[in-house]
């Protein structure tokens, strides 16, 4: 059997040093040296994201706490299983081409020595790629540890080629469960490898090894083509949307173009109207002032007259005969007549009044409706072509005319020819418009999943750009229009910030309170649950990274059971299940991994049962506090995206959605009962409670953060909104003395005083 030659880069080379000028030979192919301690492999394993490591090295990249390896390379997290390291896959080609390797004996050190200075190798075992000592030699040797090593003299490898024993240092592959035990059989049912004391069960197809390696080996080469294939296609595709990136920022710029021309329009026509309507307010106040002036002058000079009047009367009754006045009297009726007929009516001040009247809502909704609106996409159907917007051709055009209401209407100049667009190739579909939701969602903006893990691209799930396809193909162009005017609020404490420390959070995605007005977090990316008191101070926390007991995986909603303070915590991909801590956080139990899919809310009744809503799937389960399932039932012909559910003691379930604007509400047995709220009065719903006086608050984040109250047959009792506004909401829950508190997307938990 022929010595394999090294390449260039398997290469051994000798440099000399100036101090001792010995000869030192140092291995250059990368492909056998740890990236992590640079040193050739020693037990070679596989992490999830095909980088291979020493298993040494290993040891010292994993994480005891997550129970997780850290990827010194792509940065990608492996998680560890119960057998840990020595249970991840071993990289037998590694090891192959350490044995094709040549290498120069009296260079080499013993890989295997635990203290002190390393001595020179004189072997190497072909179980663990280790190069060892003559010490260590001896203990693969005779040891119990190491029953089934093959341990082979360096020399032997060196001279393999010229002793013609190649065939005999042929590496047969041992059973990883049976060290002693070559692999010789192959089981298509399980798809592994195996040795004939491995005991799988009856009914598995067992074959021979030799009869299946080839079609086996066969499809691993095919998967090498198509992985090579597939990556061309993402390359392509990554290309192209580089360039769809470059057209996008494009078009971001002629957008604030737009805006800005529009605005300088709009402008414009402010400032003729605002001209028109002080040269009206001049004409009325000139008007009204000469008819005071006049009034008053008349007034005056009745007043003289009637003084002139009085003294004539005064003269007559003095110096005349009475038959002589009685001559005088009608004369003296008829020129006072006119005098005593004329009086002003100067205790009547609204003929006089003089006002603007604004009409501020129909001036934001004129605005909102003619100033125009950002087009996420294209709409081909001619049907729902969208108009041009006019573009200004100068500012002295037609003035706005003023209606019989005195509101005042615009009078758009005449359309120009639409500037050409910039068309987004193939890839354009990717940024087809549809909803203003994610927070999807919580609100009325656009967020993919800034706090959500980073996506795992070694995973077996849908492609992650279909799925951005898919959630951005539900924004809504136009948002809905608030149609009621609400009273500020502002909150009167707030607490937390970024980290993982304590009252610290990387996305503080649910939150509710317990009987005493505690505080309960779900710290999602932080995987753990934080409780405060009710003035935001810490008090403890609980949960790790992990799918033990006790440890949680993306924490995103929780829910208290009001009579023991037990904590109901639902958590979101990948394990898609319900744990329950007591009030101290100790774990209980958990269930429901193989029957959730994606919760969203959880709401726990005064019976103890635990209702649940999903999104995406659109359905509700209700379970009882041993994890049985007492009724599910879909929801997807009534919901478009719930993200927040409640419930009452009359066994009605009241859900928030997103993006239909409104809070639905069914009952136990799944039956849609009525809607509460809608367009214009909930956009874009984040959560819903019912405090204690039995009313139904509805928490969104369009605009402001509002809140607004109905009672639980829908009637609307009141409005707020508040003075700060929060660029995404996440979760609300109430307190027992008027408050509630907002989980938001800065970090940070807000508390406002509502009642």
């Amino acid at each position: 059997m022929a010595s394999p030659t090294p390449s260039q880069s398997d290469t051994v080379t000798t440099n000399s040093t100036s101090s001792d000028s010995e000869m030192e030979t140092v291995v250059t192919n990368t492909n056998i040296r740890c990236p992590y301690c640079m040193e050739p492999f020693s037990m070679p394993k596989v992490l999830s994201c095909f980088h291979t490591f020493c298993q040494p090295c290993l040891e010292k990249m994993t994480d005891a706490s997550t129970f997780k390896v850290h990827c010194h390379i792509c940065k990608f997290d492996t998680y560890i299983g119960d057998g840990g390291l020595p249970a991840l896959k071993t990289n037998y080609a590694v090891i192959n081409m350490i044995e094709a390797t040549q290498f120069e004996p009296s260079t080499l050190h013993c890989r295997s020595c635990k203290g002190g200075t390393a001595s020179e190798a004189v072997s190497r075992c072909i179980e663990c790629a280790n190069f060892l000592c003559s010490n260590c030699t001896m203990a693969h040797r005779f040891m119990h540890c190491f029953n089934g090593h093959r341990v082979v003299n360096l020399s032997e490898l060196a001279n393999k080629e010229d002793d013609g024993g190649g065939e005999n240092l042929e590496k047969a592959v041992s059973c990883p469960d049976h060290v002693t035990q070559k692999l010789a059989y192959y089981c298509r049912t399980c798809r592994v490898p195996i040795c004939k004391d491995c005991d799988h069960r009856e009914g598995h197809q067992c074959v021979f090894l030799s009869d299946v390696t080839e079609s086996e080996v066969g499809q691993l080469k095919m998967m090498e083509e198509e992985t090579y294939k597939k990556a061309a296609e993402l390359r392509a595709n990554a290309n192209i949307m580089a360039h769809v990136s470059s057209l996008l920022k494009r078009q971001y710029a002629k957008a604030q173009m737009d805006i800005d021309q529009t605005f300088t329009y709009f402008h414009g026509m402010l400032e003729e109207r605002k001209k028109e309507a002080m040269k009206q307010l001049d004409e009325a106040f000139n008007s009204k002032q000469v008819a005071i002036s006049d009034t008053t002058l008349r007034m005056h000079e009745s007043v003289d007259k009637l003084g002139v009047a009085g003294e004539f009367i005064s003269r007559a009754l003095k110096s005349a005969a009475p038959v002589e006045n009685l001559l005088l009297k009608g004369f003296i009726e008829s020129r006072l007549q006119n005098i005593f007929n004329f009086l002003p009516d100067v205790h009547t001040p609204a003929q006089f009044d003089l006002e603007f009247v604004s009409n501020f809502q129909a001036i934001e909704a004129a605005v909102r409706n003619t100033f125009g609106y950002v087009r996420q996409g294209y709409e081909y159907s001619e049907s729902r072509k969208v108009q041009p917007i006019a573009r200004p051709n100068g500012y002295h055009q037609q003035s706005p005319t003023v209606t019989s209401n005195g509101n005042f209407t615009f009078t758009m100049p005449p359309s120009q020819p639409k500037e050409p667009t910039m068309d987004l190739p193939a890839a354009a579909a990717f940024f087809t418009s549809t909803d203003n939701g994610q927070y999807e969602k919580w609100s009325n903006g656009l967020d993919l999943q800034a706090a959500s893990p980073p996506p795992d691209v070694f995973s077996t799930s849908a492609d992650p750009v279909l799925e951005l396809t898919s959630k951005m193909s539900t924004i809504s162009n136009h948002p809905p229009k608030s149609n009621i005017r609400r009273q500020k609020m502002i909150y009167h404490h707030r607490f937390g910030e970024f980290g993982m420390r304590e009252a610290q959070f990387t996305e503080p995605s649910g939150v509710t309170t317990d009987c005493q007005d505690n505080i309960v977090v779900a710290d999602t990316n932080n995987h753990r649950i934080q409780i405060f008191d009710k003035d935001g101070r810490f008090k403890f926390q609980f949960g790790e990274s992990g799918k033990r007991d006790g440890q949680m995986l993306y924490p995103n909603r929780v829910a208290v059971v009001k009579s023991t303070g037990d904590i109901i915590v639902t958590e979101r991909s990948p394990t898609h299940q319900v744990q329950i801590y007591n009030k101290w956080g100790q774990f209980v139990r958990k269930f429901g991994a193989n029957i959730l899919q994606h919760p969203r809310g959880v709401a726990v009744d005064s019976r103890g049962r635990i209702v649940i809503v999903e999104c995406k799937v659109m359905r509700v389960l209700i379970f009882d506090m041993d994890g049985n399932v007492l009724n599910k039932f879909g929801c997807s012909k009534h919901l478009q995206f719930p993200n927040s559910v409640v419930v009452n003691d009359n066994e009605e379930i009241f859900i928030s959605d997103n993006r239909a604007h409104c809070v639905k509400v069914f009952n136990y047995a799944g039956i849609y009962l009525r809607q509460i709220g809608g367009e214009g009065i909930t956009n874009y719903p984040i959560g819903v409670g019912i405090n204690s006086r039995g009313e139904v608050l509805v928490a969104d984040n369009h605009n402001n953060f509002n809140i607004t109250t109905f009672t639980q047959d829908g009637q609307l009792l009141s409005a707020l909104e508040s003075k700060v506004k929060h660029a995404q909401c996440f979760d609300v829950a109430l307190m027992s003395d008027g408050s509630v508190v907002l989980a938001s997307k800065d970090y940070k938990l807000y508390i406002y005083k509502y009642m």
